[in-house]
């Protein structure tokens, strides 16, 4: 096991997800489904390498060993693939985009994208991630007190988004699409719990229709925003502009506008969402543990004055990356992935059937009994860099793990740390409530009501 447990009464255990305990009827379970997904992961995927469920004729497999969930991810990553459960949730939002597509569709696509996320083309971009955390600390600063903190780093994450990828995108449009993609997701507890139970498609639940208009809208509004592109390129380019002139290194072959509106749709979704949620679980961890709050602003102070945070400030502070990670580890970004074999295999002495469901429980292996000491507390030392050369492959996997691993992993990391940074330079934040924010799985792990904090300037 790594790191050393926490102890005392200060020891800070974040809110969880109450897992469901016992047998459950397959009503009982949508229930627990529909309310929080995660939640229906058994218990025993918290303490033993794999757990399974059997529901309404459905079987479901929950690796949690890092070295099966290796095997799945990396080692034999082709004989899985997406799972039915992603192409229903997915696909009428995001098309045949980075997350949906498969095989050579997916290849060409992600050889193609990574050209606009290489380390030295994000680098060049932090003046821009930075500005809108500048802007919001700003604000917070002329006008203290309470303020909801979840909505303000979902502005915040989508207005880097929008000048990063589209620099042309008009405000009202970065709001509209934001908001387009949240109505999408609320729902979207219901398709994934009918398909993880066999229910057919053609069944109703409440906001299906909801998610039919959302995605229409959403990939109508970007539409438009690649015909106006096309119209005249963007100079100096914004990383829209790069992708729409990139050319697959193998093949030649660009984005079509159906392409790029799947791909843009993806990045805005997937980016905006993941970072947003990181920041917002982040920023409570800190005001829950005002001391080490102070160590870390005492830190940032040091490495960047009261000047910007610049590129070379974030490789020095690893202190603040060790408490991201940590956050990552209790509330990671994206709690749960799924898949299906291609054919009949065995994993693990189990025979894994095409029909089967495969969930790789990551919400469940950063909390997994034989992986972490004190596997619930926000432990000081567990990503000292003596635990982390320690701990097995695909035990931690904030932005999952293999060749389908996320590609904006990098930018993500160096908008969330460039965000915390700034923010801890000139807010204090404090707790509020005592009542500690429900976590909730709508493919990303939200709060589920507002996340709310007393913030004061710092000097």
């Amino acid at each position: 096991m790594n790191g050393e447990p926490s102890s005392g009464p200060k020891a800070f255990k974040p809110p969880k997800i109450e897992m469901a305990r016992g047998h459950l009827s397959t009503l009982a379970l949508l229930r627990v489904m529909v309310r929080n997904p995660v939640a229906a992961v058994p218990p025993a995927a918290y303490e033993e390498p794999h757990a399974s469920l059997q529901a309404a004729g459905q079987a479901m497999f929950f690796p949690t060993k890092p070295a099966i969930v290796n095997t799945i991810l990396v080692q034999r990553h082709e004989d899985f693939a997406k799972s039915r459960i992603d192409n229903r949730l997915l696909n009428p939002i995001l098309g045949d985009g980075l997350l949906t597509a498969e095989g050579e569709a997916w290849r060409w696509r992600r050889r193609l994208a990574a050209q606009a996320f290489r380390p030295a083309t994000l680098s060049n971009y932090l003046p821009v991630m930075r500005g809108p955390f500048e802007e919001l600390a700003g604000r917070w600063k002329r006008s203290p007190g309470l303020h909801r903190i979840d909505d303000a780093m979902t502005a915040a994450t989508i207005a880097v988004i929008c000048r990063t990828f589209f620099s042309s995108f008009h405000q009202s449009e970065a709001d509209r699409i934001s908001g387009v993609i949240d109505r999408y997701l609320r729902p979207c507890s219901w398709p994934v719990s009918y398909e993880s139970l066999g229910l057919p498609r053609w069944m109703p639940h409440p906001g299906k229709l909801q998610m039919e208009r959302t995605s229409a809208e959403g990939r109508q509004l970007v539409r438009s925003f690649v015909a106006r592109r096309r119209q005249g390129r963007q100079d100096p380019p914004d990383l829209a502009q790069i992708l729409m002139d990139a050319r697959d290194p193998e093949t030649g072959r660009a984005l079509s506008d159906e392409d790029l509106v799947d791909m843009f749709l993806t990045l805005i979704a997937a980016g905006n969402e993941t970072s947003a949620n990181a920041l917002s679980w982040t920023l409570y961890c800190l005001a829950a543990q005002p001391d080490l709050q102070e160590v870390l602003a005492d830190h940032v102070r040091v490495v960047a004055g009261h000047g910007p945070v610049e590129t070379p400030h974030l490789e020095i502070l690893s202190d603040l990356t060790h408490f991201l990670e940590k956050t990552m580890r209790l509330l990671p970004p994206v709690p749960l992935l799924s898949r299906r074999a291609l054919r009949p295999c065995e994993i693990a002495g189990q025979t894994i059937e095409p029909t089967a469901l495969v969930f790789i429980p990551i919400y469940a292996i950063h909390r997994h009994k034989a992986l972490w000491s004190s596997p619930d507390t926000f432990n000081s030392d567990r990503f000292e860099s003596l635990s982390a050369a320690s701990r097995p492959r695909c035990a931690y996997m904030p932005f999952g793990a293999g060749p389908r691993v996320c590609l904006g992993a990098s930018f993500a990391m160096m908008e969330i740390m460039a965000g915390l940074a700034t923010l801890l330079n000139a807010i204090r934040f404090h707790l509020h409530d005592t009542t500690p924010p429900e976590p909730m799985h709508r493919i990303t792990l939200r709060p589920r009501n507002a996340i709310v904090l007393r913030l004061e300037p710092r000097p």
